[in-house]
């Protein structure tokens, strides 16, 4: 078991559960209270840069139940309770690194991915749309607040504990200025990146259309169970069949599936080559799609941006969806025995 030490207390690192390019996250517990748990980032010193820009936008996003909450950080001191040969030196002393850290709230039912990828299959149309209004609704307000998120995918969509939907995970994200959402840095997970990401150093993009194409990826992956394509480059034949929108060959490759036109209309207008083509976020909340299939209807918010209508600020828990994700998590407890 590691042990986290603080300026004030030390917890208890019980689990790893999450890791990336920039820290890994715990499951863990104040060692006086072992009944209260937390998620609890850890990042090494080369990574501070990360650190830093994830204390920013918790900052920016506090008090907002689409996102997990941020409980303390600061600077730790990270060591093993066991005595284990590997984390002692050659004076016999016991190896203590300097850390920086978060603790978060836990979501403890886990990645959206898991739902999906344990039962080798997406959520019918009306779950798949209720879940993604949620996602596009944290996305929007992130836009709103001038962040790009940088790295939407199903691992960093968690399952609150009241089942409820959190975008998690801002090492990746970026803050841009009002009419100027141009990126130079790359950044992203391959499958889910933006082709215009690849060329990023040449010519910058821009940040926001990239997380549309970004949230195409990922509707597509909780809705079909499978990926739309591996790259968003030439090279791969689905996604070349995008780039010359060759779209009724490209859905001849998932007629198996039974998708609705209207799902293969607002993908088209997400995944598209040209980034000027896809679709605002609050073009893809009036998509017949979403129209179809939820009874969601958007509430207008104040133009300047600063006062934002409650809408914005939380999730709304559909009774269909809390079902279906539990049905999914009992079925992956009972296979995990």
């Amino acid at each position: 078991m590691f042990i986290l030490e603080t300026e004030d207390i030390k917890y208890n690192l019980i689990k790893e559960i999450g890791k990336g390019g920039t820290c890994s996250v715990y499951k863990g517990y104040p060692s006086e209270d072992s009944s209260t748990l937390y998620a609890i980032k850890i990042y090494k010193e080369h990574c501070k840069p990360f650190y830093d820009k994830e204390i920013s936008i918790h900052e920016t996003l506090k008090n907002i139940n689409l996102f997990l909450s941020l409980k303390k950080s600061g600077i730790g001191y990270i060591y093993n309770k066991e005595e284990n040969p590997l984390f002692i030196n050659e004076n016999n002393i016991y190896q203590i690194e300097k850390v920086y850290y978060l603790i978060e709230e836990i979501a403890e039912n886990g990645e959206l991915f898991n739902y999906i990828y344990e039962l080798k299959k997406g959520f019918d149309e009306k779950i798949c749309a209720k879940i993604f209004i949620n996602i596009v609704k944290s996305v929007k307000l992130l836009h709103k607040k001038g962040i790009v998120h940088g790295d939407i995918k199903p691992e960093n969509i968690l399952v609150g504990n009241d089942f409820n939907i959190k975008l998690i995970d801002f090492g990746f994200s970026q803050r841009v200025r009002k009419n100027d959402n141009i990126i130079y840095s790359t950044s992203g997970s391959d499958t889910y990146c933006s082709p215009e990401i690849r060329k990023a150093h040449i010519q910058g993009y821009d940040g926001i259309k990239s997380d549309i194409f970004s949230l195409g990826v990922l509707l597509f992956v909780i809705k079909v169970g499978k990926f739309p394509f591996n790259l968003s480059i030439y090279n791969d034949k689905r996604y070349r069949l995008i780039m010359s929108k060759n779209y009724e060959l490209y859905w001849d490759g998932f007629k198996k599936d039974n998708l609705s036109e209207e799902f293969k209309d607002l993908i088209n207008h997400l995944i598209c080559y040209d980034p000027s083509e896809r679709l605002s976020l609050d073009e893809i909340l009036r998509h017949p799609w979403i129209r179809k299939n939820s009874n969601y209807v958007e509430n207008n918010d104040n133009e300047d941006g600063k006062d934002y209508d409650k809408d914005y600020f939380y999730h709304s828990i559909d009774e269909d969806v809390v079902n279906e994700l539990k049905y999914r998590r009992n079925y992956m407890n009972k296979n995990l025995r």
